[in-house]
């Protein structure tokens, strides 16, 4: 099973220099001139180097793909990798039958031109995406940003900002059991080497050795492709008990509190987020 994009797939631009953002504009429509619906809606911004991961679904078919930029002066050179599934009917014993595809599309295109997806293919060319690509000055801004807004419950679409943390605002806090310390942030790189630290617990405190790094590539084809795994780190904790070896707790940059426990009973809570402007 194969997609076709329309003749004007994408035309999407990218001005080099520092400090510059990208706002990505995302249109679901359907219809033409005055009877034009706008199903859904929405937007990722994020610094020049962000990519857009995008689902859409349907009752019948779920179609997902993450959009990357390479720019050349005027033009842009613009790839994406497509993975779809699509319900077929029903077997003898009813249950579901689904196609699944996966596939690769490029184009060069000129900056600013609206981009035009078919994500179900040309026959079903009344539905669409609507995808319009601008920049603008970002000062010291590199949190990325996501929004969406449905005005159709029957299309389901979700917008991704997919960025590659450089640092990362890591929260620690030491428990035991009732007991809890007062937590310490850090501003860690991925992959640099270890620094040691004093986590406080009453009147006590506990020294560890922390290292940042990124996770193992996901093993299946479309978790990679789509770099799921994007904004996702490893903490690695070193405790300084004789002969301990290191323990290792990953989450993605969510403020979402993981929990790693140590030798001795205590419990390392971390959170994992995007820095501040720097």
């Amino acid at each position: 099973m194969r997609r076709s994009w329309c003749a004007s797939l994408f035309a999407l631009g990218l001005l080099q220099g520092p400090g510059l953002r990208l706002d990505y504009r995302v249109r679901v429509v359907a219809g033409t001139g005055p009877d034009l619906q706008v199903l859904a809606a929405g937007a990722v911004s994020g610094p020049e180097e962000t990519r857009l991961r995008f689902g859409l679904r349907t009752d019948t078919a779920t179609v997902e793909a993450l959009l990357s930029l390479l720019p050349d002066g005027d033009t842009v050179n613009v790839t994406a990798e497509f993975f779809s599934r699509r319900r077929l009917g029903r077997s003898r014993r009813g249950l579901p039958l689904w196609e699944e595809d996966t596939y690769h599309r490029a184009a060069r295109l000129a900056w600013g031109d609206t981009a035009r997806i078919l994500p179900f293919g040309p026959r079903h060319s009344a539905l669409r995406l609507e995808l319009v690509l601008t920049r603008k000055p970002a000062g010291g801004v590199t949190r990325p940003a996501e929004a969406v807004d449905r005005a159709d419950s029957a299309i389901e679409l979700t917008l991704e900002a997919v960025l590659r943390p450089r640092r990362v605002a890591v929260t620690l806090t030491l428990t035991r059991g009732d007991e809890v310390g007062l937590p310490r942030s850090y501003d860690l790189v991925p992959d640099a080497p270890s620094r040691t630290i004093a986590l406080p617990l009453g009147p006590t405190t506990r020294t560890v050795e922390i290292s940042l790094a990124r996770p193992e590539p996901p093993l299946g084809e479309r978790d990679r492709v789509l770099a799921l795994d994007a904004d996702a780190v490893c903490l690695r904790v070193l405790p300084s008990d004789v002969g301990e070896p290191a323990r290792q707790v990953c989450g993605r940059l969510n403020n979402v509190a993981q929990r790693l426990g140590l030798p001795g009973g205590d419990v390392l809570v971390a959170t994992f987020a995007w820095p501040g402007v720097r």
